[in-house]
């Protein structure tokens, strides 16, 4: 099982997230890569805590808190080699750390990819590679790990047409490849080798350009999705009738 150490890091100009507050969210984080996401994804970290200022071990990934980043609230991000994850600081920071923490664990590089049926109806039905991003569709949900509120997530069965059991680990999606409104999911199509994507509101875009990582589907789709990495824009513009706890397990 691949492991790494991820350590959150309150980076906001006033330090204005408490040492309390962040040991809370790491041990709701910790449970949930331990007991939901590993046994799911064979992924796992040890999540640990740092000082503002302190320097960051060579064999860790910073979670950095900051107080704003342009047009998004969280990315994890692979530059030059180096990964890491950023969250803004506020009222949803614990879901925004969950989100980036897990999808950075699941594809660090932004180039994980699973083969599927295309789920656009007007497709044919062709394989296509989705790109793994494990939160983004089922953002809008959330579930609690000792009051944490964390972000909910998809399970390799998600990506299988033929699965009977669950496909996210709170239960909410009901069948494979189900992608409700305020969520998103992007594919590379062989037969033209462009970004396709599901949007929020429902409809489809093809991007402008090909590409073969994350960063390409960000590049080939440019301003067309603008909250696509603003996890509490999503969670206030597409509010779901229906949240309930996680099913009993």
């Amino acid at each position: 099982m691949n492991s790494s150490k991820v350590a959150l890091i309150d980076q906001t100009n006033e330090g204005a997230v408490s040492p309390a507050t962040l040991q809370q969210y790491a041990a709701a984080l910790q449970q949930q890569v331990d007991n939901h996401l590993a046994p799911a994804w064979n992924v796992r970290a040890d999540i640990s805590v740092l000082a503002a200022g302190a320097v960051v071990p060579p064999d860790t990934l910073p979670l950095n808190i900051v107080d704003s980043l342009t047009g998004q609230a969280g990315v994890h991000t692979d530059y030059r080699g180096q990964l890491s994850a950023e969250a803004v600081n506020d009222d949803q920071l614990s879901i925004t750390l969950s989100h980036e923490l897990l999808e950075m664990l699941v594809d660090p590089l932004g180039t994980r990819v699973i083969q599927a049926a295309d789920l656009d109806p007007y497709s044919g039905g062709q394989q296509v590679q989705y790109l793994v991003e494990v939160c983004d569709p089922c953002a809008v949900y959330t579930y609690d790990i000792d009051g944490v509120p964390v972000s909910d997530f998809v399970l390799p069965s998600f990506y299988d047409p033929d699965t009977t059991g669950e496909v996210d680990f709170a239960g909410f999606l009901a069948r494979p490849l189900t992608v409700p409104l305020g969520c998103y999911i992007s594919w590379l199509d062989p037969t033209d080798n462009r970004w396709h994507e599901l949007q929020p509101n429902g409809t489809f875009l093809v991007g402008a350009q090909p590409g073969l990582s994350r960063d390409d589907r960000d590049a080939a789709f440019g301003d067309a999705n603008p909250d696509r990495h603003d996890v509490p824009a999503i969670h206030r513009a597409w509010p779901q009738a229906v949240r309930r706890r996680r099913r009993p397990r």
